[in-house]
């Protein structure tokens, strides 16, 4: 199977083999920055102004398998509640920083991590598409995680010599 974007797993429903039924939505990924690794996924929750519901966890090891329009679980007891998450664990929105060489060269913004969906692994760091107009015609750069440094609290550093492929 191929590696797969995590970002395009936001909103694919999370569905019980053992007994069809949905758990609901992912909302967000769960990564380990440290190892490079696939922790689990969000599903559901919401951070409104007058109610906060944290979501449902299901880590990666409880998932049978993602498929194009859902990720399967063999059943409900893999998808966790009133978990919650420890502040070491990173989430999509922490992708989001300025990328710099080792040299000090702006390479591109954050976007993604690219992860093989049969072990977690994060095979690749995506960075924000450029030109096109509206979308069309854009660049995708992905950069292989071997040439990433770092994952900072500021910024995200790579090789000097990192060759991103498109």
């Amino acid at each position: 199977m191929a590696d797969i974007a995590s970002r395009s797993l936001i909103g694919r429903a999370v569905v019980s083999v053992a007994d069809g039924e949905k758990a609901g939505a992912i909302s967000d990924v769960h990564l380990d920055l440290d190892t490079r690794t696939v922790l689990g996924f969000a599903v559901g929750g919401s951070d409104s102004l007058f109610r906060r519901e944290a979501p449902l966890i299901v880590p990666f090891s409880g998932v049978q398998n993602i498929g194009p329009q859902a990720v399967t679980v063999t059943d409900n007891a893999q998808v966790l509640t009133g978990q919650e998450v420890p502040a070491t664990v990173a989430t999509l929105e922490r992708l989001r920083k300025r990328v710099v060489s080792e040299g000090g060269e702006v390479v591109g913004d954050g976007n993604d991590v690219i992860f093989d969906p049969t072990t977690g692994a994060i095979t690749g760091f995506q960075l924000v598409p450029q030109g096109g107009f509206l979308g069309v015609g854009a660049t995708t750069r992905v950069i292989p995680i071997a040439d990433v440094v770092g994952f900072g609290r500021d910024v995200i550093t790579v090789r000097s010599t990192a060759q991103t492929k498109s």
